[in-house]
């Protein structure tokens, strides 16, 4: 009679397969990490590529800017009603250089592809070698910030303080994918270092 009454419990068959615990031999085991691999492959060549195209139109628009400075660097794209206008930045080439000279660091740092300070060129006077090394991150976004603050203590309009602060995004665009490409890889690594032995399988 007990037999009769017992419930069974009705079980969907994704629930079955959560149940089911697969068990993959070693060559499974290196297909598997190995198309991880791949994959992660593919979309940090596709993270970088489009950083690339973004740092290097930022700095076009910054060269642009070089040659032919404004009172306010996007009136082109937002005019502002008459009479509003501020005096201009003071030294607007000087920042101008100094944004570019980030964005070139930061083009070192995408192509590199790695955080680490590689070295990029390799100076030599008779005996004596000098490495130039790419700045880092703390100093980027130091030098990053010399315009903006300039223009907030000034008093410049929002527009001016978009412009000058374009560059701070640039070195946070890049921080976020190198550190998205690295995290990627130490997963990957973090996958490949779980392998098992599975006699039989």
């Amino acid at each position: 009679m007990d037999q009769l009454r017992r419930r069974v419990p009705f079980k969907l068959a994704a629930e079955d397969n959560e149940d089911q615990n697969t068990i993959l031999d070693e060559s499974e085991q290196e297909e598997l990490v190995q198309r991880l691999r791949e994959e992660n492959a593919k979309l940090n060549r596709r993270f970088l590529l489009v950083t690339q195209a973004i740092v290097s139109l930022s700095a076009l628009l910054h060269l642009i800017y070089l040659f032919s400075p404004t009172e306010e660097p996007l009136l082109l794209f937002f005019p502002s009603p008459a009479g509003t206008q501020t005096p201009s930045k003071p030294l607007p080439r000087p920042f101008t250089l100094l944004s570019l000279a980030v964005h070139v660091n930061m083009l070192f740092l995408v192509n590199s592809g790695t955080t680490t300070a590689t070295s990029l060129l390799q100076l030599r006077f008779g005996d004596l070698q000098f490495g130039l090394h790419p700045l880092s991150y703390s100093t980027s976004y130091a030098l990053a910030l010399v315009a903006p603050t300039v223009c907030l203590f000034l008093g410049r309009s929002w527009l001016t303080m978009i412009w000058w602060s374009i560059t701070l995004g640039i070195v946070f665009a890049v921080q976020s994918v190198q550190d998205s490409i690295t995290s990627g890889n130490e997963s990957i690594s973090a996958l490949d270092a779980l392998k098992y032995n599975a006699p039989g399988a």
